[in-house]
């Protein structure tokens, strides 16, 4: 009978404990000095305290799997109804003849200071001082600190990259639905993993490759079916850009956010709150002047408070996915609002969804569970596949 793999790392825990090699041979020395210095009793007692100390171990890393797993789907949801609302509500913003976007993006960015305060209000009730937080979250700026010059230089560009991409998001969906608008924005992962390519030098891995082409090919089928040369397709082309603006920004942060604790991903996204504010008025202000956003009290929508407090709850679950639950878990929020927001189009706004649509989402959902799978599960895969592969030859043989 062979052994499980728990038996195994116990056997050889065990033997570890009575002086014997891992592969087979007997430890002499230890054998033959502290063996023999040992008794039958206490020798019993050691092992007995080791198994149970390796239950107590692989129970408590059971429930903390378990305790992971468990806030990761309520995140995932939470995250997923988030992005739905942000949708839903500003498409009927839209509908109220609103048109300053630009008033939408700056309140949506600007919001997000709140995050990191929240944060160190909840630290501070378990006991870690507001000073110790504070120094913690700062390294995100460098190794010196926070300080305003380095906050700036590194804050700064992907605030403009964030703010593009999501005025395309929100513009978006004043041409299409919002089931394209998230389908296609899914896309982001696999864009994310060209410019990683290019920039963070990451390994080749013909899955991701097979992801990345079945997102281009959901992007372009849900254009087409929109029909080539109609406004939908301008949604669509809309939705592509926030999508790729939105992955740069996630591949230039990598590079100065390496497995961020709570307090720096929120403290992040605070300094990206911060220099909205400063900055982002004025877009918003020269388009009202230029009367192509126009601003009036008659066309402020009610549903902007609702569309300002989910974009900021979806980025606050974000952070908190970042620090309590796998990574996988982080990513899965959108393609959660992908059925939610088929669902209410269809059955609220009675939005067309034909055949084509339902193809093209298909792909950008496989494109974006395929990139979400981690490398080393995909590196035994591909080995698995070898195996068989060299086996058949072998057999031909």
């Amino acid at each position: 009978m062979v052994p499980s793999e728990e038996e195994n790392d116990f056997i050889v825990l065990e033997n570890l404990t009575n002086g014997i090699d891992i592969s087979g041979t007997t430890d002499k020395k230890a054998s033959g000095t502290d063996i023999n210095s040992l008794n039958s009793y206490e020798i019993a007692v050691r092992n007995a305290y080791s198994k149970s100390d390796y239950q107590e171990n692989q129970q408590t890393s059971r429930q903390v799997s378990c305790r992971k797993t468990i806030f990761g789907i309520i995140i995932v949801l939470c995250s997923g109804v988030s992005v739905t609302a942000t949708s839903q509500l500003t498409k009927s913003a839209y509908e109220y003849n609103f048109t300053s976007t630009s008033l939408a993006n700056w309140l949506s960015r600007t919001s997000l200071m709140i995050t990191y305060p929240i944060i160190t209000m909840v630290l501070y009730f378990f006991g870690h001082s507001h000073r110790d937080t504070f120094k913690e979250a700062a390294l995100i700026c460098g190794k010196d600190g926070f300080t305003i010059k380095a906050a700036t230089i590194r804050i700064l560009p992907i605030v403009i990259l964030t703010a593009v991409s999501t005025y395309c998001y929100y513009y978006a969906l004043t041409f299409t639905s919002s089931t394209d608008v998230t389908a296609v924005f899914s896309s982001a992962a696999g864009f994310v993993y060209i410019f990683s390519l290019i920039w963070l030098s990451e390994p080749f891995n013909i899955f991701r490759l097979f992801a990345v082409i079945l997102s281009i090919g959901g992007v372009a089928t849900i254009a087409y079916s929109e029909g080539l040369g109609s406004f939908g397709v301008i949604g669509v082309i809309l939705a592509a850009a926030s999508a790729i603006l939105s992955a740069i920004y996630r591949v230039v942060a990598k590079k100065f956010l390496i497995s961020p604790s709570i307090s720096q991903a929120t403290f992040f996204l605070s300094l990206i709150g911060f220099y909205s504010m400063i900055t982002l008025w004025i877009p918003t202000l020269i388009l009202d002047m230029l009367d192509i956003e126009p601003l009036s009290v008659e066309s402020f929508p009610w549903p902007l408070s609702g569309i300002v407090f989910f974009h900021v709850l979806y980025n606050f679950l974000l952070a908190i996915a970042i620090a309590v639950t796998y990574p996988i878990y982080a990513s899965l929020g959108p393609l959660f609002a992908i059925p939610l927001n088929a669902a209410i189009d269809v059955g609220y706004r009675q939005e067309p969804f034909n055949a084509f649509k339902i193809l093209g989402t298909s792909f950008l959902v496989a494109g974006f569970l395929i990139m979400t799978v981690p490398i080393p599960i995909m590196l035994r895969f591909s080995a698995k596949i070898r195996s068989c592969i060299t086996c058949k030859e072998a057999k031909k043989r």
